[in-house]
């Protein structure tokens, strides 16, 4: 039986339409291919910042600061109860420094609940979980958290990795505590050093590892400072670890010892110096501009208080 002739009209018809058919599917390839390239080349297309990213590199991207210098960091200590993290959040502070604790610790009504309050202060109006939630939804600051014992250690990081799936933490995270005993401690009052870091890299290994020594300065009384024991104990401790490693020092002890922290910074490119500053320490201009001619900007961060540091800023 022989089939009917669609004739001329017919053939062009349809091979009109199979035109039409192939170049949509081609135009429609050719769309999802540059759409795929433009979402990967664009630069406004960016994944979140990483958590244990560079704090200077995370600030540069906000355009907070317009060069890689620690000194241009600028901090808010034990932003802790209510009152004071919500002023922190109104500053224009870009990190905030928290001290994390158990509710009740060592008492008989310890809950295991990490809470935000600096020793011997055992009760807050602010728990983690809470300071958490309320830094990340209404700010963009860093976070440095700094642990006073190891009970504490495992709850917080628990509600870290909770938060950082949950309301995605995407600014940088030092995580800190004194590990070593150090200058003038005449008792071991350290954080469990290994265990201390072994709960990071277990739970909570995107962040930079902030790790120091114990100290004690009394004005007018015979003091030592930080040795070159204690920097190579300290760098036997972390040289190994992925992660950046910044090390909190006494300001008022480091121009001393510069001998051994500048050679403990040289031992890797992940090292840095937090200088920090206890209420009436003495610290002097000169000892900060001893410290800043000897280092890189990148090297080491001021967590200072004022006159000193705003005279040391003038000076620079």
């Amino acid at each position: 039986m022989k089939c009917p002739s669609m004739g001329r009209k017919g053939v062009l018809a349809v091979g009109l339409c199979a035109l039409v058919v192939v170049s949509a599917c081609i135009a429609l390839s050719v769309l999802l291919t540059v759409n795929k390239k433009s979402a990967q080349q664009d630069p406004g297309v960016q994944p979140d910042f990483y958590t244990g990213g560079d704090l200077l590199d995370y600030l540069l991207s906000l355009k907070r600061i317009d060069r890689k210098d620690g000194l241009l960091v600028t901090w808010y200590h034990a932003a802790n109860k209510k009152r004071e993290m919500e002023e922190a959040l109104k500053s224009d502070v870009m990190a905030l420094e928290s001290d994390v604790t158990i509710e009740g610790y060592n008492t008989p009504s310890e809950t295991g609940k990490p809470i935000m309050a600096h020793p011997p202060d055992i009760y807050s109006d602010n728990s983690l979980e809470e300071w958490l939630t309320a830094v990340l939804k209404s700010s963009d600051k860093a976070i440095k958290l700094d642990f006073k014992n190891i009970k504490t250690v495992g709850p917080s990081l628990d509600i870290l990795v909770k938060a950082s799936s949950g309301l995605n933490i995407n600014r940088p995270v030092w995580l800190n505590a004194d590990i070593l005993n150090g200058p003038n401690v005449p008792i071991n009052i350290a954080v469990n050093a290994t265990r201390f870091l072994s709960l990071i890299q277990e739970k909570f290994p995107n962040c930079t590892v902030s790790t120091g020594w114990t100290t004690l300065y009394l004005p007018f009384f015979p003091h030592s400072t930080y040795t070159q024991k204690m920097v190579e104990k300290m760098h036997s401790l972390v040289g190994n670890l992925p992660q950046r490693i910044t090390f909190p020092v006494r300001a008022v002890m480091v121009r001393p010892a510069w001998s051994h922290l500048s050679w403990l910074l040289s031992q890797s490119e992940r090292y840095s110096l937090t200088l920090w500053q206890g209420k009436t320490d003495p610290v002097t201009v000169e000892d900060l501009l001893f410290i800043r001619n000897n280092s890189q900007p990148e090297q080491i961060y001021y967590d200072l208080y004022d006159p000193v540091l705003s005279q040391f800023k003038d000076m620079v």
